[in-house]
């Protein structure tokens, strides 16, 4: 028998392998999509002259002049199709998920993707972010965007023909369950836009997801849940709430079999942070540490996000409550600060668990992401903050490799985790890849739990970049975008 590591996380390999500079432009280009996606979402909410578009315009501008010269290639080009960004021929899982307005409005224009030179201005990105946000009349209409382009002497942006693939269904299922996530982040937006405009929040769409999120949870070959731990850092963090709620639903379902409760609980978890809308947006996305006033200002997100759901009368009361607690700690310590002893319902609980960890476990402009080892390791030590055989629950569910990750077994073989088992280094593998790289039949499948006996020499090895697992799916795809 083989002997397994001692800490199978501490084994995995690190994401992106691959040359240092080729890292560090794949990093550049997700800021650039996230930058761009932002600034669409900005120009909803203020006009083109407001300060905080010009910043967001200027940052895109800015980090376009920073792409590095490339296969005698300058500047951005990139690709949508079928709800996915996809840049030299790799999709971009991570940043498609907070670029679903980004894509449409570029697919609404007729287009097939945009390109940007490296020399090109603060005023032509707006007016790339103008042209995109207004709404197309027909549908087909990217060329007469370029006429009106090179007319304005604007040569360095201009919209690219549609976009082809060779094999749409491939597309279809790599897509799938990116669009639900994208349909998340545009729900969670348009909450935002409505508290900043002082509207009302329409909570049906918003429960529908929570819904289409756990009619999802049973088909472990989709990754949901690991696009729920995608490293990209998005700009308005519209994407916290979303991998919270998945997570949130993925660990209630190890606690409670009623869909409806199931349902609700995905709903107070996508809506727990709507409060962080109405804080300072310089405090909001600093990408420093905060000082003590600004901490608390900060803190103040949980009461006006309570306050907000209760100016509506059919907000649920669990998401209210939700709101309100799910930054106080089980001994009452915490904020917000009650004048007396107030105890958090347990699904909140379930939440603030679900919210620290991913807290720890995702990218932020100023830490690198913990595995989920470590992410325990520091959520067992703190204490009465969380509810520790509630903890103790969620580690079991969630396990070391979470389910969705895509993970290299022992003998070579690629796989994805499905479910998790008794044993939480040996989790239930659905098989991709054959150890000779060859794909394995989806109708046939085959999966492994890694407990049983007839397996007990494979172990997982190792964690599987996405984007690499991504980018080998995406080899049917053929572009058409020669010169328009």
């Amino acid at each position: 028998m083989t002997a397994e590591p001692m800490d199978p996380v501490a084994t995995a390999s690190e994401p992106g392998s691959e040359a240092p500079a080729m890292q560090d432009v794949r990093a550049l280009v997700f800021s650039i999509v996230d930058g761009l996606a932002a600034a669409l979402v900005k120009l909803r909410i203020y006009r083109k002259e407001h300060p905080r578009v010009v910043e967001a315009v200027a940052a895109v501008s800015a980090a376009i002049a920073r792409l590095p010269l490339v296969d005698g290639e300058s500047g951005l080009r990139l690709s949508v199709t079928d709800d996915l960004v996809v840049h030299r021929g790799e999709p971009l899982v991570g940043a498609s998920l907070t670029a679903t307005r980004l894509i449409a409005t570029i697919t609404a224009h007729g287009g097939g993707g945009i390109e940007i030179d490296s020399t090109v201005s603060d005023d032509d990105v707006a007016a790339l972010l103008v042209a995109l946000a207004t709404r197309s009349r027909d549908g087909g209409d990217w060329q007469a965007l370029n006429a009106t382009f090179v007319q304005e002497q604007r040569r360095t942006i201009r919209l690219l023909p549609p976009f082809l693939v060779d094999d749409p269904d491939a597309i279809d299922a790599l897509a799938r369950p990116v669009r639900l996530y994208q349909s998340c982040m545009d729900r969670l937006q348009d909450v935002t836009v409505a508290i900043c405009h002082g509207g009302t929040i329409d909570f049906g769409p918003v429960s529908e997801l929570a819904l289409a999120i756990f009619d999802r949870a049973d088909d472990g070959r989709e990754p949901l849940i690991n696009l729920a731990v995608q490293e990209q850092y998005d700009s308005f963090t519209f994407g916290h709430s979303v991998r919270v709620a998945v997570l949130a639903m993925t660990f209630a379902r190890t606690l409670t079999k009623d869909r409806d409760l199931l349902v609700r609980i995905g709903t107070a978890a996508l809506l727990h942070d709507c409060g962080k809308a109405l804080v300072p947006f310089e405090l909001l996305h600093a990408r420093r540490p905060l000082d003590a006033a600004e901490r608390r200002e900060m803190s103040r997100h949980a009461q006006l996000g309570a306050e907000v759901l209760l100016d509506h009368d059919d907000a649920d009361p669990l998401s209210i409550a939700v709101a309100f607690g799910h930054h106080r700690s089980c001994d009452g310590s915490g904020y917000p600060a009650t004048t007396r002893d107030m105890h958090n319902l347990l699904v909140t609980e379930v939440v603030k668990i679900c919210d620290v960890y991913e807290a720890l476990t995702a990218a932020r402009p100023y830490k690198r992401p913990m595995s989920p080892t470590r992410a325990y390791r520091v959520m067992l030590g703190m204490g009465e903050h969380l509810d520790r055989q509630l903890l103790l629950r969620f580690i079991v569910a969630i396990g070391l490799f979470p389910t969705g990750q895509v993970v290299r077994l022992s003998d070579g073989s690629i796989g994805r985790v499905v479910a998790q088992s008794e044993d939480l280094r040996r989790p239930r593998v659905w098989v991709l890849f054959a150890q000779d790289g060859s794909p394995v039949n989806a109708e046939a499948g085959l999966l492994l739990d890694l407990t049983s006996p007839a397996v007990q020499e494979l172990y997982i090895a190792g964690i599987v970049d996405e984007r690499a697992y991504a980018a080998e799916r995406m080899k049917a795809v053929s572009a058409s975008h020669d010169q328009a």
